[in-house]
């Protein structure tokens, strides 16, 4: 279930205004409406629907954005996710498996008469003869007992093939999360850097007026006010594509406005790179699935062995003949004889699926260890890049920035300077947003090789 604090509806401004608006218009009415004839007053109420009708539609038609926290998509993509309902009910079916491991064979009884001389007058049952006799089929060699744990070994190797698919989801929404956060940002400083110039070549024109400065400056500002201006629009873009990306991944609806916010800070110290690799290899649940794997194919070997032993099938038997019907009990064991068949072709694919499965094993390990060992690079790798960020930059790209507009107005400085300051804040900025997000990502990578969440927010 979702939480409440997890999904935040935020209301837009314009429901507010038609709601404004309609208790004018109403309140407005009663006193005008004292001064008009009966024939005015029918017209008008006769168009009240139709503009109550504009209003809601109006109010209708403005959806609300739905503050989305990480939690919470997550929690709505392990809901929505088609692949992972395949996955559970696979997991179902290798449970009912077990189910049927643990079941012995159902016993078969059969009825036979002979010899009753119904058609005859008067009955003669002097030959009448009448049999029960029900027969069990007993396992033998550990046949029930490998059945049992080869089904075992399976479910819980489907057990970890669908933890495997939980993560990977949770994992996706995360990296999609963290774009669409990094979008938002992006867009956010792009506006502000067009409504920068915006606002500069505004108060360059009066400066152009008054003779301040040269026309020259002013057409470049100008131009450097449509290089901001298709940043908007790139960004603009760009968060459109990240959202849409994070909202398939939870399986949500594409045309629902929502937005994210993301804590780029993490927090905590990380384990040293042997221990985080150990981690790695006890918790990846894709390599318990693999080694859970053989050991099924190993009992499925054990069984296939005992399979060759035919089960011996014990039976009693209940006879009555006539006339007097007496009862006559007596019993029997029956048992195929192994000379043609002694399970070779099940035994021959069972212990090659065995070996297969301890390569997919090993496989699986290697690639255990190349996934952790590229993540762990290229995470130590973007720390070492924010690491070396100083820790106030985005506060002396600011004033950067703030100086050579406040020196560009009194005019101590020319436009070159001022652009030359506005690239310095903004490479900068770019610098550190870009170095945040790159680390991010990189956490979140690392988080898939080991397999569980190492990093703290």
């Amino acid at each position: 279930m979702l939480r409440s604090r997890d999904l935040l509806i935020t209301a837009t401004s314009r429901n507010v205004i038609h709601c404004i608006g309609a208790c004018i218009f109403f309140q407005g009415i009663t006193g005008v409406i004292q001064d008009m004839s009966y024939r005015h007053i029918i017209l008008i109420f006769a168009a009240m629907p139709i503009a109550l009708i504009g209003f809601g539609s109006a109010a209708h038609g403005q959806t609300d954005t739905l503050a989305l926290s990480l939690g919470a998509a997550r929690q709505i993509a392990l809901t929505r996710s088609a692949v992972l309902a395949g996955d559970r009910y696979r997991l179902h079916a290798a449970e009912a498996d077990t189910i049927g491991a643990h079941l012995y064979p159902n016993p078969e009884l059969s009825v036979n008469a002979a010899s009753y001389g119904v058609f005859q007058k008067p009955i003669d049952n002097s030959q009448a003869t009448t049999s029960y006799r029900i027969d069990q089929t007993i396992p033998i060699a550990g046949q029930r007992s490998n059945h049992i744990l080869t089904a075992r070994e399976s479910t819980e190797a489907a057990r970890h093939t669908y933890d495997y698919q939980v993560f990977q989801t949770k994992a996706a929404v995360k990296d999609s999360y963290i774009d669409a956060a990094y979008a938002e940002i992006n867009i956010g400083l792009a506006r502000q850097n067009y409504d920068l110039f915006a606002k500069l070549i505004e108060a360059s024109k009066a400066q152009l007026h008054s003779g301040a400065i040269a026309e020259e400056d002013l057409t470049k500002l100008e131009l450097t006010e449509l290089t901001y201006r298709q940043a908007v629009s790139d960004a603009e873009q760009s968060l459109m594509d990240a959202m849409n990306s994070l909202k398939q991944t939870m399986g949500f609806d594409t045309t629902a406005p929502i937005k994210v916010q993301y804590d780029f800070q993490s927090s905590g110290d990380l384990m040293p790179k042997d221990s985080l690799e150990r981690v790695a290899y006890e918790q990846r649940a894709d390599l318990s699935a693999s080694e859970h794997n053989v050991k099924a194919a190993e009992h499925q070997s054990d069984l296939s062995r005992s399979n060759a032993w035919p089960a011996p099938s014990f039976g009693i038997e209940l006879d009555r003949n006539g006339p007097d019907f007496s009862n006559l009990y007596g019993g029997g064991i029956g048992i195929s004889i192994p000379i043609f068949n002694r399970n070779q072709d099940d035994i021959y694919r069972s212990e090659s699926n065995e070996r297969a499965a301890e390569y997919d094993y090993e496989n699986a390990r290697i690639g255990v260890h190349g996934d952790f060992n590229a993540a762990y690079e290229k995470y130590r790798n973007s720390l070492g890049v924010f690491r070396g960020l100083p820790p106030d930059i985005v506060k002396m790209a600011t004033d950067v920035r703030d100086n050579a507009l406040r020196n560009y107005t009194d005019g101590r400085i020319g436009l070159l300077d001022l652009l030359s300051s506005e690239q310095v804040y903004h490479d900068a900025i770019a610098s550190y947003y870009g170095s945040l997000y790159t680390l991010a990502k990189n956490e979140s990578l690392l988080e898939r090789a080991v397999g569980v969440e190492i990093f703290e927010r």
